[in-house]
């Protein structure tokens, strides 16, 4: 029992008095555990009180020592638009023999078996969709196909009592071609000739021949005469982001002079038509992201860049490096510029842990620099070595 009330007797005591006038609140601490326990009270004071750290420092994970990393610091997954399904942005525009403004017809109307009872006339489709035929009169044409031209023909004429039961042939001669140019991260960049029919980004993309490696996920279509009609899809995907962004308007009309779409919000919808007007131009985005370093404590220190579309965690930026030089090695340091700020960010991470957490294993971002810290174990493990390389490299002399 005496040895029991000895114990107690020299237990650590700990008295924390209340903070007063916004001063730290005093500790007193008695008994053979003192030191121990003081260190670890200073340490939570410091993660209460938020004056052992700077304001952009950040840890990776939760923490007693700090704040952990907001999310929205944290690099978001990268969209790759190699996946994206580009068939989901095709409008259905018909046929490559849909008649067409500015395509010319020969149209053939036979009253009888009689030369003198046939006509042939050669004309071209006017802005309005319309063809002039001689006696008939104005015949609205665009936007469908040559049967159906001879169909309308024939309905005009009867219904002018013209004919009773005419023969009518319709023939598309020539069918213009929207000019369009694709330019940015496409394969072949180049002006290319689409049919106004199916005139539409995915054409001028396989026209072009398909997106490059670099390409991101936005493209710009742009016409300089602000004629085109905006896309039909007014889709929202997931965090309030628009499949289509309409940049500048021309007049009362609704006409606009370009529009933005988002690759992979647009796919997601898989609903729109993203027509490219003659004259139009398509600009693909290109990325080229800004490498990343990896300093300190490792084998190779450089800098390394960014494989797009594939998310760089810190693991992979440290084996990039060839992999921690120190086996004590563990406290690492993120730098990480935000855009509009002055301050940098710096994360703190743990290696052990980020091998055992994908929360501590982040991922990186254009520019970050990864730093692998000295500490007073790799100091330790350095002597180590240098003790241990100098015992079995020693050579006797005498």
């Amino acid at each position: 029992m005496n040895t029991r009330a000895n114990n107690v007797q020299h237990a650590a005591a700990v008295r924390v008095s209340e903070p007063q006038g916004g001063r730290v609140a005093h500790v007193r601490v008695q008994g053979p555990a003192a030191g121990r326990t003081a260190t670890v009270l200073l340490l939570l004071m410091c993660a209460f009180f938020s004056g052992c750290q700077e304001s952009n420092h950040y840890y990776a994970e939760d923490s007693i020592f700090g704040r952990r990393l907001p999310d929205r610091y944290r690099v978001k997954r990268q969209a790759n638009p190699q996946e994206v399904d580009l068939s989901k942005l095709s409008g259905a525009m018909g046929g490559s023999q849909v008649i067409g403004v500015g395509d010319v017809l020969e149209v053939q109307i036979a009253a009888g078996l009689n030369e003198s009872d046939q006509s042939t006339t050669a004309v071209r489709v006017q802005q309005d969709g319309t063809i002039n035929l001689q006696d008939i009169g104005l015949v609205e044409v665009a936007g469908v196909e040559a049967h159906a031209a001879e169909a309308l023909i024939r309905s005009e004429a009867v219904k002018q009592d013209l004919y009773r039961n005419p023969t009518v042939t319709v023939i598309i001669t020539f069918q213009k071609k929207n000019r369009v140019q694709v330019l940015g991260a496409v394969k072949n960049q180049g002006t290319y000739e689409l049919p106004p029919n199916a005139s539409d980004v995915v054409a001028a993309l396989a026209a072009a021949g398909g997106l490059k490696e670099n390409a991101g996920q936005f493209i710009e279509v742009r016409d300089p005469a602000g004629r085109m009609r905006p896309p039909s899809s007014e889709f929202v995907g997931e965090g309030g982001t628009p499949a289509t962004t309409i940049s500048a308007t021309s007049g009362e009309s609704g006409l606009v002079s370009s529009y933005r779409i988002d690759l992979i919000e647009a796919a997601k919808s898989g609903e729109g038509r993203y027509v490219v007007p003659d004259g139009g131009i398509v600009m693909v985005e290109q990325r080229d992201p800004a490498p990343i370093f990896v300093q300190g404590l490792v084998r190779t220190p450089n800098r390394y860049d960014l494989e797009i579309g594939k998310d760089t965690r810190l693991l992979d930026a440290i084996s990039m490096a060839g992999g921690v030089s120190n086996q004590m090695a563990d406290k690492i340091f993120v730098i990480r510029q935000e855009a509009g700020k002055q301050e940098p960010l710096l994360i703190q991470v743990s290696y052990r842990r980020a091998k055992r957490s994908a929360d501590a294993n982040i991922t990186l971002g254009p520019g970050d620099v990864v730093v692998v810290e000295q500490t007073p174990g790799t100091v330790l493990m350095d002597a180590l070595n240098i003790v241990r390389f100098g015992v079995t490299g020693s050579t006797t002399l005498f």
